[in-house]
């Protein structure tokens, strides 16, 4: 499918930028959003984007004492969420899995979703994965963009920008779709505006599913962020 231009908004101010300069703009933003309250401690900050969709992609701080259960958890919920499938994140040589959470330590050769944001997490400018689901996969690739000291509040994670919801328009008329074809996932043109659902070319009902700001639209039960 084409892919539309992708800027997005700063959550602390507003800001509209590209993907590449909120980067940049985050460097100085995020410092000054800070709380009053609370000693600083050890940040690190992310870009999530869509591995084989860079289209969506999400600016984040996560505490370095936080875990990586917990930055799993806060993509579920904002990205990827809707049958409780299984995931993991693939750092360097090391697999952290909900498998190795579930057998409650190692399992294999993979480490619990339990290790800390500061002992798991590569240096700034490196590259690992996370993987949602292992049947439908959705695949993120995360960057640290990152580090500082700061105090960002209770919650292990804020969110700092996340891209603009694309506008992708309906097969038959053009107009702004509100539905996606899981049974046309990677054809020209999956996406049909209300109006014309039922005159989409695979004729198949059942098959639709809303069009959402996430990497997953249009997989599995996927709905939109909890």
């Amino acid at each position: 499918m084409a892919r539309p231009e992708s800027p997005g908004i700063c959550a602390l101010c507003g800001e509209r930028a590209s993907a590449a300069a909120m980067v940049t703009h985050l460097r100085r933003c995020a410092p000054a959003h800070d709380g009053a309250k609370g000693a600083p401690a050890p940040i690190h900050r992310l870009r999530v984007q869509g591995t084989y969709n860079p289209i969506f992609w999400l600016d984040l701080e996560i505490k370095s004492a936080g875990t990586l259960r917990q930055l799993d958890q806060f993509l579920r919920n904002i990205w990827l969420e809707c049958c409780g499938h299984m995931s993991a994140f693939r750092i360097g040589h090391q697999t952290y899995s909900g498998m190795a959470d579930r057998e409650f330590g190692a399992f294999g050769d993979q480490r619990s979703m339990s290790a800390r944001v500061a002992d798991a997490l590569p240096p700034p400018g490196r590259r690992f994965r996370y993987e949602y689901d292992f049947g439908s996969t959705t695949d993120l690739t995360l960057r640290v963009t990152g580090t500082r000291h700061g105090v960002i509040g209770r919650p292990a994670i804020r969110l700092l920008a996340r891209n603009e919801a694309p506008v992708w328009p309906c097969a038959t008329c053009g107009a702004p779709a509100t539905e996606i074809c899981s049974f046309c996932l990677g054809e020209s043109n999956p996406f049909a505006c209300a109006r014309h659902v039922r005159d989409h070319p695979c004729g198949e009902d059942e098959g639709f599913l809303p069009v959402v700001n996430s990497p997953r639209m249009g997989v599995c039960g996927y709905t939109g962020e909890l």
